[in-house]
């Protein structure tokens, strides 16, 4: 019988749509030491509020790691800096999206379309694994691990 991962074990990959970037949210230090490792990077784990680090895989796919420092624990943040740290960092994403598409200038309906799905994915990934319960929505519910 395996044991469950812990929910902040892991890296929570997003789902990336049709965006040619693989994307994620690491919330934690251990699940940027178990990526780096799958990986086979050396990187080290960024030390800063919110970092969102770029790899290129040997197969050229480019994935890209979003983390919150020492802001992930949330402690003395609220769920409204939190939000406003990870669509820093979803925009980083949606500017690596362009690059990697060769968009110079996206309508703004597409932009908005992408950079919603992006935060909604790394928000998603960060209230199921990191966020304290009393910042879900009322009336949310954890499943058990």
């Amino acid at each position: 019988m395996t044991k469950a991962l812990a929910r902040d074990a892991a890296v929570i990959w997003c789902d990336r749509g049709w965006q040619p970037v693989y994307f994620g949210f690491c919330p934690s230090r251990k699940a940027w030491s178990r990526e780096m490792r799958k990986m086979g990077c050396k990187e080290p784990y960024p030390g800063s509020d919110g970092c969102a680090t770029t790899f290129t895989k040997k197969d050229g796919k480019v994935c890209i790691i979003v983390t919150l420092g020492k802001a992930q624990n949330a402690e003395g943040r609220t769920r409204v800096e939190i939000a406003g740290l990870l669509c820093h960092e979803a925009t980083h994403i949606w500017q690596e999206v362009r690059k990697v598409m060769g968009e110079k200038e996206p309508s703004i309906e597409f932009e908005a379309y992408a950079m919603q799905a992006i935060f909604q994915g790394l928000y998603q990934a960060w209230l199921d694994t990191t966020a304290p319960d009393e910042m879900l929505a009322r009336g949310a519910k954890r499943e058990a691990a």
